[in-house]
């Protein structure tokens, strides 16, 4: 049976979790030799991607990605953390912002597999399609 990058994921977070820095440090090269021995090193991205989920899901947290065209006045900031905050259930969210001029206006927001996007760029594209079908 071919053991998933979730299932790992799992049993890593499970093995540390509870876990001392020191136990960690002893624990993490153990992990990596079973890897290998089952061949499954190549499994390591997305084992590290959902393992973050997972932390960051039982910690209270979420990592969201924030790009719009120019950086947001801290109102605006404040309003997406909330917004993060009763949608996802967590007590934190740390936000990694972008600016990219292509998307013109509004902004572009990623979190927990999902995407919001509150773009200019996209309500033009979708206003062309409506005006073209």
């Amino acid at each position: 049976m071919k053991i998933s990058a979730r299932q790992y994921a799992q049993c890593l977070y499970e093995l540390v979790s509870n876990e001392s820095d020191d136990k960690v440090k002893e624990i993490l090269p153990k992990f990596v030799v079973l890897l290998e021995k089952h061949q499954a090193l190549n499994l390591a991205p997305a084992i590290i991607s959902v393992f973050t989920e997972i932390w960051n899901r039982e910690h209270g947290e979420v990592v969201a990605e924030l790009t719009s065209a120019r950086e947001l006045k801290s109102e605006a900031k404040e309003m997406i953390v909330s917004y993060l905050k009763e949608k996802s259930g967590a007590k934190e969210v740390i936000l990694d912002e972008n600016i990219d001029k292509n998307i013109l206006g509004g902004f572009v927001l990623k979190y927990n597999n999902k995407i919001v996007d509150a773009s200019l760029r996209s309500s033009l594209v979708e206003l062309k399609n409506q005006m073209m079908g």
